[in-house]
């Protein structure tokens, strides 16, 4: 296998915008997936600090980077235009709308429906629509039009786009959905699930600690992806963040695509035209 580079990045999906997101970046070989950057910026630099990676071939990014059919079909008929005809005239009608409009359009529609790729037997995605437990809304919204800053010479967006020669393909990935696969159980590494932080430190690092000895534990069964190599230097920033570990997670899933895509159904798959709409997760199977 050549070298190549990965990232995952995670917002943390508040109301603030720009909002706190942790990017993770590793080098993918023989060895594994070897983490070399873990860093936390701004959704309003992410695309600044990608670039800085000159030869960044895969992002992961645990974000809806599209919403429902049915409400983009809503969406044109409210705002009186014709049908959404790519993802890209989504992007760019969100660009110009701000989120207390998308908000209100969203109530008005009085739906929280799933997009095709959510509804795939087993997954754990919630609707991009949904309001709260957990709140989607915003992290769809603030995240899409994210997606819309990267350097279109540099960045195609998954399935969306057509690839480019030596550029960067950026996917939706589901961390929930690659840890399920992987065989962890739930032990509620994230602080909301937790009163008590001190024990949701104890779990993001045994979360990690599990992740990076995967393949010391089931070799045989996760024998076609890599390693992952994690030097003790970034374990305090996993730590200490639940958006750091599903960033790292994020990074690990693309890299674990890079290495054996024929264990990821592509959007193809789902036989919908839909989906060339609303997206597609690239979950493990």
């Amino acid at each position: 296998m050549s070298d190549k580079v990965v990232a995952g990045a995670d917002f943390n999906g508040s109301k603030e915008n720009p909002n706190e997101t942790w990017i993770v970046v590793g080098r993918l070989s023989n060895l594994g997936l070897e983490i070399f950057e873990v860093k936390k910026t701004g959704s309003h630099v992410l695309a600044k600090d990608l670039a800085a990676h000159k030869t960044l071939s895969a992002l992961g990014i645990d974000c809806p980077f599209s919403l429902p059919a049915d409400f983009l079909e809503f969406l044109a008929c409210e705002k009186t235009k014709k049908p959404f005809d790519s993802w890209q005239e989504v992007v760019e009608d969100l660009v110009f709308t701000p989120f207390e409009d998308f908000g209100a359009l969203a109530k008005k529609f009085g739906k929280e429906t799933k997009r095709i790729t959510d509804k795939t037997t087993g997954a754990l995605a919630v609707s991009p629509l949904k309001r709260s437990n957990p709140p989607m809304q915003h992290l769809t919204y603030h995240g899409m039009r994210t997606l819309a800053s990267l350097d279109p010479a540099r960045f195609f967006v998954l399935p969306f786009q057509d690839a480019i020669p030596f550029g960067c393909a950026v996917m939706e990935v589901s961390t929930q959905d690659t840890l399920k696969y992987l065989g962890f159980k739930d032990i509620g590494y994230q602080s909301k699930e937790r009163g008590d932080e001190t024990q949701a430190e104890v779990a993001r690092e045994k979360l990690v600690s599990d992740l990076i000895r995967l393949k010391e534990r089931k070799a045989l069964t996760f024998k076609d992806f890599p390693a992952l190599i994690v030097q003790k230097q970034f374990m305090h920033n996993f730590v200490k963040s639940h958006h750091a570990v599903d960033a790292l997670i994020a990074c690990y899933t693309v890299a674990m695509f890079s290495a054996a895509p024929t264990h990821f159904d592509d959007a193809y798959s789902a036989d919908a035209m839909e989906v060339l709409l609303e997206g597609w997760i690239y979950r493990p199977k």
